[in-house]
């Protein structure tokens, strides 16, 4: 395994206490880089994971990842990875079978999990691996949820900046340092969470879905009459989509693409609705056609 992660990084007596409070059988933050943000086109190229054991004891996993495709340049500054520094990496395989090794079954977190638990799902089904019985919480929303109405919140609920609201520092985009922080900073949305007396479960406040809520491999498959819709989607260039359903039900609607990634209930295409300047989830099967547009 690869070390990228900062001495200087740990959890501290209270935050592990609180996250033993809540998950006594452990639990284990994990983070992804990629080559890009949809899990149907674009590949994992690093997987590190934090995992705290009922004893206290923390384990880590890192492994850097040959995509075996070229990196956008684009996305270089992000994790700092290029496809020399991965040329003698192993490809995704063997390394995605030792991290599933890795948590077992244990509670997952991530920090907008649902990014990185898409790769983890798409790569499950990729080698026809078993499905675990993990739960999937994310400390972003977490984070929103416990801080949008509290008296002095966070600018905003991205990870760097949860991380200087509790006053602790990380190098961003190394994966290992992310799994860290995202463990931290759950453990003290869970403090918060408690100070509160919250009537919701923190599951109701935190939890997205099971792992094994995705069985069907032939649910998160690209229709052909879809196909085109690769680029445009790694591209993240404005189309018109025709929907079965929402307000605007039967119409063609510009939207710009951000992500295609799977969901307990099929595959989504995650967009900026350009006519309501809310970013939706669109469920594939739900889309009739789509047309090229202009960006003006």
């Amino acid at each position: 395994m690869h070390d990228r992660k900062n001495p200087d990084l740990h959890l501290s007596e209270m935050e592990t206490k609180v996250l033993l409070e809540f998950f006594p059988q452990g639990i284990c933050a994990f983070d992804l880089e990629m080559t890009g943000l949809s899990a149907l086109f674009d590949k994992i190229i690093e997987i590190a994971a934090c995992k705290l054991l009922p004893s206290g004891e923390v384990e880590f996993f890192h492994e850097l990842i040959n995509p075996l495709i070229s990196i956008p340049e684009h996305t270089i500054p992000y994790h700092g990875l290029t496809n020399e520094d991965l040329r003698d990496a192993p490809s995704l395989k063997k390394p995605l079978q030792a991290f599933l090794k890795f948590y077992g079954h244990l509670p997952l977190v991530a920090h907008n999990a649902l990014f990185d638990a898409s790769f983890l799902i798409r790569g499950i089904h990729e080698y026809n691996f078993e499905i675990s019985l993990s739960s999937v919480f994310d400390s972003c929303r977490m984070g929103r949820a416990i801080y949008k109405k509290h008296e002095s919140p966070p600018q905003d609920f991205k990870l760097s900046t949860m991380a200087s609201y509790y006053n602790f520092e990380f190098n961003h985009h190394q994966a290992l340092d992310d799994a860290i922080a995202c463990l931290k900073i759950f453990a003290g949305s869970l403090l918060e969470y408690k100070k509160q007396q919250r009537k919701e479960s923190f599951k109701t406040l935190s939890h997205i879905f099971k792992l094994s809520s995705f069985q069907k491999a032939e649910n998160y498959l690209l229709p052909n009459k879809l196909k085109d819709l690769k680029d445009y989607v790694q591209g993240q260039i404005p189309i018109k989509i025709k929907y079965k359903g929402g307000q605007f039900k039967g119409e063609f609607r510009p939207i710009k693409p951000i992500s295609m990634l799977p969901m307990p209930q099929g595959l989504v295409l995650y967009a900026e609705c350009l006519q309501t300047d809310m970013n939706k989830y669109f469920l594939v099967k739900k889309i009739q056609g789509f047309q090229v547009t202009s960006t003006s």
